[in-house]
């Protein structure tokens, strides 16, 4: 008996529709420990990019806000 034949209905619809479930298992393999490791690792990450872009843009460029925002 495999993963898919214990499957909820709402898990069996997702794979159909081409959802890979084998990265939702991953991730729920992990210990509380590891997820927030795995997430400071992501926000360092997307720090280094913000920078990375805010130094090809050029610093000295200003900030825009966003639509509809004052």
């Amino acid at each position: 008996m495999g993963r898919s034949d214990t499957l909820s209905p709402a898990l069996k619809k997702a794979q159909e529709h081409g959802i890979d479930l084998t990265l939702l298992y991953e991730r729920l393999s992990w210990t509380p420990t590891e997820r927030i490791q795995k997430n400071l690792q992501m926000l360092d990450f997307a720090i280094e990019l913000r920078k990375a872009g805010e130094k090809h843009r050029g610093q000295s460029q200003r900030r825009e806000p966003a639509e509809g925002t004052s």
